[in-house]
């Protein structure tokens, strides 16, 4: 199987996907949902209403059955059943029935599934940067067959709630937000440059795939222009253009990415991450990561521990607060 930089970059940030609730709304209604930092997706099931955010520079746009939309640090999301209800949209609080979903005006014409992007904090940088602040992907395009099929499918798993949902809504959900991002690379390239877009560049997605298949290399600029059929200043510039940094830049930045992984998950000494990474010394590769980085390589490992300790913390007493609930 040839290197996917895509799941490279999911895995890297422990990408997870988790549904945060369902809006039926139905009549003359208007919703506005509140800016996130957090990666989140909308998913319509059925109907369509109109979409717009609290930016200026936004149009309105018609958000239908199959489409998907992913925020990215977005402003205030918009929704309202007609373009003129946008205006009057409020942050009130939905009222819910006896299944948990969320209710806005009369009726269940309308049904969208709202998502999060759930990733580890420490190391979900490099996907972060990656995404732009909102994607709509248009679920009538002819390609979109199977996110529409996905949506289906996991819009049936949450409402039947047959043995083993969780597991099919936790897996289908993510299935969804990778598709919706190809279709967002496949129709995008010609619109935005940008790191994901370049996966589906023809030449320069090839010196990519070859930097995540072997980081450790001691890449160039001539070798990764060769591989990509291009002479040295075309690929240089055209690699800039597309992924934003030049190409050397992009190695460094990928190997410290792997670096800080194997510093807060392994107990592999720093000798052995630099040579993993193809430094030729711990020296160098120490020299590297603290200029990147900003923190000596043990100084990293000591933080990322702590955080991790705390991490670990919070989620055992969530927990343990959620059985005493249960049990009283």
């Amino acid at each position: 199987m040839r290197p996917d930089p895509l799941s490279d970059v999911l895995e890297l940030a422990d990408a997870r996907c988790a549904l945060t609730g369902t809006l039926l709304a139905g009549g003359d209604w208007s919703r506005k949902f509140q800016r996130s930092e957090a990666v989140k997706f909308l998913a319509v099931v059925r109907g369509n209403c109109w979409l717009a955010t609290d930016a200026d520079a936004t149009e309105p746009a018609c958000f239908e059955a199959g489409d998907v939309v992913i925020t990215n640090g977005a402003p205030s999301i918009i929704l309202a059943s007609s373009q003129e209800g946008l205006g009057n949209a409020t942050y009130t609080p939905l009222e819910r029935d006896a299944d948990g979903n969320l209710l806005a005006g009369e009726g269940s014409d309308f049904m969208m599934i709202g998502g999060l992007l759930e990733v580890d904090e420490q190391r979900c940088g490099f996907l972060r940067e990656s995404l732009p602040p909102v994607i709509h992907v248009n679920g009538q395009d002819p390609e979109a067959a199977r996110l529409r099929w996905l949506l289906t499918a996991l819009a049936e798993e949450t409402i039947c709630e047959r043995a083993g949902s969780m597991t099919a809504i936790t897996h289908l959900a993510k299935l969804l937000f990778v598709e919706a991002l190809r279709l967002h690379i496949e129709t995008a390239k010609s619109v935005r440059a940008g790191w994901l877009t370049a996966l589906d560049d023809q030449r320069i997605s090839i010196a990519l795939r070859a930097i995540h298949a072997e980081p450790s290399h001691p890449w160039s600029l001539e070798e990764l222009a060769k591989l990509s059929g291009m002479s040295r200043t075309s690929f240089a510039v055209r690699f800039r253009e597309v992924v934003g940094v030049p190409p050397l830049t992009y190695v460094l930045n990928w190997r410290m990415r792997l670096a800080e992984r194997e510093l807060s998950e392994t107990d592999h000494s720093v000798a052995d991450i630099a040579w993993s990474l193809g430094y030729g010394s711990e020296s160098a590769f120490s020299n590297v990561f603290s200029r990147a980085t900003g923190l000596a390589p043990g100084r990293f490992r000591k933080e990322a521990l702590q955080t991790n300790s705390r991490r670990r913390r919070t989620v055992n007493l969530r927990a343990l607060e959620v059985e005493q609930a249960r049990d009283s």
